[in-house]
Formats: structure tokens, sequence, C-alpha cells
């Protein structure tokens, strides 16, 4: 969940808008097989020019892609300039890189211009691809069969309107009758409230200790949680462990208020269906 920013504070990604998930898809493309990391994070097999066999993170919530400096060294690839990267209310500084010819599967993403940073915290990731990339296709992920695949989809039900809160994708969903905005993340297996905008939206929770997370601009401390009555594209879902983040929301857009860990919903399958604006799962 990073967002970053130029030096002038304006967003680096140009914002994109419902229109341009109108275009229309590829044909699908064969399937990618990944690994899943901690029941949740999935890792393909990519390349970056002439660098095969690189292991890449499929993360909607990051913005940019973001690649690990050492690979970045050694394509020679770093410029000049930086950008600021907002992690769950914390900034970092990285450097720029334009990555050439960077591949995942048959999925062909061409010239990227990416941050660098040291990606060690994510044991052995050379890059994560974020929604710059992700949000040209529609894809699919099978949690089940570990395949990631772009292109067209059939209409998967359950399944949630998909909106743009700019810059990232967000599902609107209902927690114990009110409605709730997140930002729809890939790269987590949690459901994370924002404290200090659900304040006033939540009933008394019974706290059940701490989580503490890693990310590019430091650990977070999460408050463990079990959330009340949860609807979400006529779904209903009891008793899910949440988290709440007491950490700044201001470099956030005023209507999210928190993040969705897409595996603390999807348990087999996940549609991110770009043509019909829709999030499907199950």
């Amino acid at each position: 969940m990073r967002i970053a920013w130029n030096r002038s504070g304006v967003l680096v990604l140009s914002l994109f808008t419902v229109e341009l998930w109108a275009q229309a898809a590829p044909s699908s493309f064969a399937p990618v097989k990944f690994d899943l990391i901690e029941q949740h994070q999935i890792v393909v097999r990519g390349s970056i020019g002439p660098l095969d066999g690189l292991k890449f993170l499929i993360d909607t919530g990051s913005i940019p892609t973001m690649v690990d400096r050492k690979i970045a060294r050694k394509l020679g690839v770093i410029t000049e300039g930086g950008i600021e990267i907002v992690s769950f209310g914390k900034k970092s500084r990285s450097l720029i890189a334009v990555l050439e010819d960077l591949r995942v599967g048959p999925f062909h993403a061409g010239n990227v211009t990416a941050g660098v940073a040291d990606l060690s915290f994510l044991h052995g990731v050379d890059a994560v691809i974020g929604l710059d990339i992700l949000f040209r296709s529609s894809f699919s992920i099978d949690y089940q069969k570990h395949e990631l695949r772009f292109g067209s989809l059939v209409a998967r039900q359950p399944s949630v309107l998909l909106e743009a809160t700019p810059p990232f994708l967000t599902v609107q969903l209902t927690l114990s009758g009110k409605p709730v905005r997140l930002l729809v993340d890939t790269g987590s297996g949690r459901l994370v409230l924002f404290e200090r905008r659900m304040h006033d939206r939540l009933p008394v929770l019974s706290h059940h200790g701490q989580l503490v997370m890693y990310q590019l601009s430091g650990e977070s401390r999460l408050d463990r949680v079990i959330l009340p009555h949860l609807e979400v594209g006529g779904s209903i879902i009891d008793r899910l462990e949440g988290f709440l983040s007491d950490a700044s929301v201001e470099h956030y857009p005023a209507t999210i208020d928190g993040v969705l860990g897409l595996r603390s919903l999807a348990a087999k399958h996940a549609d991110f269906d770009f043509e019909r604006n829709r999030l499907g799962f199950d």
C-alpha cells in the first residue's frame, strides 16, 4: 500500500479513470504459475531486459512499481531525481529507474518507470509489480492452483463494484451496517481499518494483541481485533479478524477508510475484471 510523489508533491502516476478500464482487454494468455508466500503474497517469475528468472510480487496496493536496488544497479538503470514513498502514513525516499522490456510470463509491460528501494524485507523479491502495470489488463488469481491469468474474464459471483479512488482501486463494503471504502491490496492478507477515519463508525471492539508489519518506510504496529458483521457483494462474513492502524492518513484520499488485503476475502479465486469494473471472489 504505497503512494509515490515527486518533489513538487504531485502524484507520479497519472490518475486513471473508469474510461481506461472500458478498453477491451487482450484475449486470455496462458496462465502464469506463482508461489504463494505466507498464504497471500503472489510471487511470479519474470524478466527485465537481459535478466531472467527474477521474482516479482504482484501488488495492486503498490504505486508505482518498485525494483530492488541491487537489480537496478546490475541493469545500470538508476536515473537522477527521486520520489517519496508513503506506506501506512510513513514517508521514505526512493530513486527512480526506467526498466526496459519488463515481462511477466506472456504479459509484456514494455518500458516501465519504477521506484528503487531495498526490498530485502520481502525475502528474495526482486521487484514489486504495482497497479501502474496491473491495471492495463483484466486478470484472475487462482489461489488453489497457484495460477495468475491475464486477459478477458467470465463474470464471477459474488462480486462487488471495483472503483477508482485515484490513484487506488477501491471497493465499498458494509461493516456493522455502515458503509466502508477500502483500498484493494493483493500484497496484503489482512483487513486493516484506519482508526482515525473509523473511530465514530465502529462499535467497541475487544483488542487481542498487536501485529508488527515491515514495509519500505519501516515498521508499523497494528491492533488485532475481531470485526463485527461484514457484508460485501451480498456475502456475509461474521467474526473476521481485522486490524486497526492509528498511523497518519493525511496522504490517502479522504474517502478511503482502510485496506482490504485480498486474501482475507478471497479464499480460492479473485478476478480483477476491468471490462465490467467488478472484483469477483470466492
